[in-house]
Formats: structure tokens, sequence, C-alpha cells
């Protein structure tokens, strides 16, 4: 039987036969809106290629049928789908069949596992220009990807420049024009484009702007973490405002789906505000977070008569949650479930938060539809894993949200949607992206797409695409990789005031000025440099290690300290090797080498330590 071909993500079905055939140099289109499908192919008329399809619209709707069949033989060539959108990812896997030249005769069926297939970036704290949103885009559709989820306002930045609300605009943001042509591209490419408007917190930004929308007066900030400022919602003026900057928004995008934040309120303004106070008693509302609930209530009926509807992240499950309004889940795993049984809809983005360093297998191994126990289980092993063992304590913080206020219990259960990566943008600007986002997303894109039975994290590996290696030219740190969790973006104080429960408010060591141009900020979460270990005889493992103890170390200064440690590792192995040091004894102080070094972890240590097993 021929070999498997490197398509990712993998089909839902997919019969190799024996026997290759020619790439097509021609090709017959037949369908409504053929001139994007030619416009994808480039190809003169003729009969090499047979594409099909019944349907088009203007955008990918939430639901479309992206369903495709794909059968290459010696009599020919045929791609038919039901939608332009299943012609386009049709167009993909051919693509990546190709093989020199030529494709392997197969018989493919395939159709997403999730309609939901998303990814989350986020413009708000580091601006990233149209090009490199393009950029992505392109790469999302080479991996059947179809949302992106653009966070365009927090407490640091606003990017959607409102005519109605023009101080609300940060220098770098951008116009309603660009956001259309932005639009257009990513439905070329079957690509939505879900806009987010944070609120009620995460609002500094607006506050500072807008100093009678909120009840506190409040600063510019630049800085990262959880803010005070949070919207006066019980004022019908602010209300009527964020209608209005939600109509410009929905002029901007098509898409049915407009995400409202809602995460992170620090309600400290309303407990202590007595007009907000006056506000709870006069329309029966028992707290702050009650008060949420009503103006999320709010939003949601705006949104509704505009038609389009509410996302928003999970800290709106409520007893008063309104009806309508589709979740997010991100605080673990059991807020998935607690929004199900509420009846809303729901994306899942726990286990894809691309901004933790986290390596390929742990997103990989996380299903949006596992049972909860089982993503209970995948979190808790998480803190039991010695690559996460220097942020363990920070890890057991999240356990809380296993114990938040329970959903109400509906008389349907909700949809789950599917999944969504996220990227959120401390540490992430235009140049240091492409590392962060391309060197998991192919994994996270196979879980939403390719049947729940493919989990052989190898195979994968063996389909990576090229263009999603990224490699770091210094051979001795290509060997580490940035520490993980939220260990750098907190720093070692806030690291550890958040597990006493008292962060806020503690210096954390980045804020949206510190410039990203250390090698950190370079270094792909996941080295894969050095794995190369694992496959090495004893007489190669040694050769390596005698050349990474002679080999210079980069120059600078931080780099040091986890340079001498893998140094020093290599000692250890070189010892073991020559008799010299038990494997029990050097595999205890390869352990005792494998801690932070600053913002740096010698990856290569831990992978010597499964070596010398």
């Amino acid at each position: 039987m021929p070999g498997m071909p490197q398509v990712l993500p993998l089909p839902a079905n997919m019969h190799l036969h024996d026997g290759r055939v020619t790439v097509p140099r021609t090709a017959r289109l037949r369908g409504p809106q053929a001139s994007r499908v030619q416009a994808r192919l480039g190809l003169p008329e003729g009969e090499d290629l047979l594409v099909e399809w019944a349907s088009a619209s203007d955008y990918p709707q939430p639901e479309a049928d992206e369903s495709y069949s794909l059968e290459v033989s010696g009599a020919g060539i045929a791609l038919r789908a039901a939608t332009i959108w299943g012609v386009l990812h049709g167009l993909t896997t051919l693509e990546q069949l190709e093989e020199r030249g030529s494709l392997p005769c197969c018989r493919i069926d395939d159709a997403p596992r999730f309609h939901w297939r998303g990814v989350m970036l986020d413009p708000a704290r580091h601006f990233l220009s149209l090009g490199v949103l393009e950029g992505v885009i392109d790469g999302m559709a080479r991996l059947k990807l179809n949302v992106l989820h653009l966070h365009l306002t927090d407490d640091q930045g606003f990017r959607f420049r409102s005519a109605a609300f023009p101080a609300l605009a940060s220098p770098q943001s951008y116009t309603a024009e660009e956001l259309v042509h932005l639009v257009q591209f990513a439905a070329e490419r079957g690509v939505r484009v879900v806009p987010e408007i944070d609120m009620p917190g995460h609002v500094t930004n607006w506050l500072a702007a807008y100093p009678h929308w909120g009840t506190q007066p409040v600063k510019s900030s630049r800085r990262f973490g959880v803010h005070p400022g949070c919207l006066n919602v019980a004022d019908p003026q602010v209300r009527e405002a964020v209608r209005t900057l939600l109509a410009e928004v929905v002029d901007v995008f098509p898409d049915p789906y407009v995400h409202i934040g809602g995460d992170e309120v620090a309600s400290g303004w309303w407990d202590d505000d007595a007009g907000v106070q006056a506000f709870l008693r006069a329309q029966d509302l028992a707290d702050a977070r009650a008060l949420q609930a009503w103006f999320n209530g709010d939003v949601v009926a705006a949104l509704r008569a505009l038609g389009r509807q509410a996302i928003a992240w999970d800290e709106v499950l409520h007893p008063e949650m309104p009806a309508g309004l589709t979740v997010q889940n991100w605080r673990g795993a059991t807020t998935r479930d607690r929004a199900l049984a509420a009846g809303a809809d729901c994306i899942v983005s726990a286990g894809y938060y691309l901004d933790l360093f986290y390596p390929v297998d742990v997103h990989y191994a996380y299903d949006p539809a596992a049972p909860e126990q089982a993503l209970v289980e995948a979190e808790d092993h998480l803190r039991e894993d010695p690559r996460f063992a220097h942020v363990a304590q920070g890890m057991a913080w999240t356990l809380g949200w296993r114990k938040d206020m329970p959903a109400p219990q509906a008389s349907s259960p909700g949809r789950l949607l599917g999944g969504e990566a996220c990227l959120w943008g401390e540490l992430v600007d235009g140049a240091t992206l492409p590392a962060r986002l391309w060197s998991r997303l192919p994994a996270v894109a196979e879980r939403f797409w390719s049947p729940a039975s493919v989990t052989d994290v190898a195979a994968l590996r063996d389909r990576w695409p090229a263009w999603c290696d990224y490699q770091v030219d210094d051979e001795l740190l290509a060997l580490c990789e940035p520490v993980k969790w939220y260990g750098r973006l907190l720093g070692e104080v806030a690291l550890n005031a958040r597990i006493r429960g008292e962060e806020m408010p503690q210096a954390r060591p980045y804020d949206a000025d510190t410039p990203l141009n250390r090698p950190v900020d370079l270094l792909p979460p996941e080295s894969l440099a050095a794995r190369v270990v694992l496959d090495d005889d004893d007489a190669a493992l040694a050769e390596r290690c005698r050349r990474w103890r002679q080999v210079a170390a980069p120059a600078e200064a931080e780099l040091q300290p986890v340079v001498e440690a893998i140094r020093k590792a290599c000692g250890l192995v070189l010892e073991c090797l020559n008799g010299a040091l038990p494997r029990s004894d050097a595999r205890e102080a390869l352990r005792a080498l494998y801690r932070p070094y600053g913002e740096y972890m010698p990856a290569v240590i831990l992978h010597l330590v499964q070596r010398l097993q």
C-alpha cells in the first residue's frame, strides 16, 4: 500500500490506490461564482481536473456545508462539493497531495468534525498590521481553519475606528475600509472574521477617552493584568453609546456573530457607587454579577435587533444569563458543560491557549468533545508533568474555576459548535507571531477537523507542514524553550502573588511598551532541536554532548546561565556514558538542573533524562 501523503488535517476518509498521475494543467469549473475558484487555481480551461459545486455565497456562514470528495485516478481527477467552501478545502488537499509534480491515486471523502474552527488574535495589546493578518488568514486556509476572531479592544488599545466616538481609536487602529477589505480577503479563502468589542470590563482605554462612561476617573494604561475600570452600565446614555458602537461594528463585519467579551470584570466600582447600587435595588438585582447578567441581556437584545448573535467569555455564566448568548469556554474543563447545560451554544478554547508556551502534544491531546472527566484529568496531569514543574503551583490556582457559580439547567442543552485557539497579545507582535502561532496551530487545526480517533502525535509530526517548522539558528539557544504557563507574563513576584490570591496590583515585568526583541521573544514554545538526543545511540550522544560543551555560547548575557546548565548536563551525560556515574545518579543530577534560568528552560535536559532511562 502506498505511504501516507503529508495531508494535514487528516481527512475523514482517505483510501490510497496504487499508481500516480500528473498534476492537472487545465481545469473545467462548474458552479456559481466560478471566478473565485479560477482565481485560486489559475489554470486554463480543459479536461485535466473537473471541479463541481452546487452553491456559493458572498461570505462563509457558520454552518455551511464544507464537505468535499476527491477522486484521483488514471481516468481523471474530479473534485465535487455542495458549496464553494468545500471546493476551497478540496483544492487545499489537492495541493498537499502533490509530490514532485504528481498525485497519488486515491479517493477522499472529507468533512470537518466541527463547524467552528477558529483562531483568536489580540491586536489590542500589540497592533498587528493588515499584512500580518492577511498572512494569518492565508495560513488558516491552508489548515482548513475558518474563523478569525479579532480581539479589537482592551485596556491598552482600541483598534476599531468609530465615526460616532472618534476619541476611542488608538493611534494604530483599523479604518472601516481596511476592515471591509480584510473581511473580503478572508471570504475569498473561506474564512469568517468575527469582531470582539470587550465590555463592560477591560475598558480603561474607553474611559480615558470618555470619562463620563465610568464612575471614577482613570488614566491611560499600558500595563497588563486586570484593571478596575468598568462601564457604568446603570447609565442609559452609556448603554445607548454601546448600541451606537455595535451598530457601527455590524456595518463593517457581515458575520452573524459579534463577541462582546465579558471577562474579568472587576466590580469594585459598581460596589462603591451609590447610583449603581440604587439601580441594583430598582431592578431587584442581587449583586454585581447579576448586574453584568442584566447588562448582557441588554447587549444581546441590541445585537439581535441588528440581526446578530452575541458571544461572550465564560464569566457570563449566571442563573440569569440571557438566552441566545453563545459562551466561549476558557476557564478550564468545566465551564463547557455548564454552558451546554444552561442551553447555551459553546466554543471550546480551554486547552488551546497558544500564549502559554505549551508543546504540541498538550494541545493535540485535548479534544473539544471529550467527556468532562477526561478533560479534568488532562488538566490535572499537566501539574504532574515535569515540563511544568516550575509553574505547577501557579497552575493549581486555576482549580478555583471548577467551583464557580453553577449555570442554570435548561430544558434542552446547547450545541458544541467547535473550538478556537487563542493567542493573546501581551508578548506577541508582528515579528514574534509566526513562531508562536504556526509552531502549534497545525495540531489544533487537526483536532478541530479530523475524526476524534486521530490522536497519534508522532504521525502528526510526520505530516507537519514545512512552512510551520520554526528553527533557531544558534545551536545552544535552539535547545531552550521559554518558561511555561503565565511564568513570563507574570514574572516571579506577580506569579507568587497570584498563587496567594493577591496579584493585583503587583508589578509585572512587561507592559505594552516593552520591546519584544530579546532571544526569548523569538524562541518557539517547543524545542524540536532538543528532541534529537532521543534517537541517538551512545556514540552519537557522546559526540553531540562533547560538541555542545565546546560550541561558542550566544553573546547575550541573559543566556549565559542556561547555556552553562546545558554544558553541565552534557558533562553529566558523558560521565554516565563513560561508566563514571550511575545512570540513576545522572538522571537525578540532570533533573536538578532543569529549572528556569531567567525566562529560559533548558528543554534538552529533560530529553537527556528520558534518554538515560
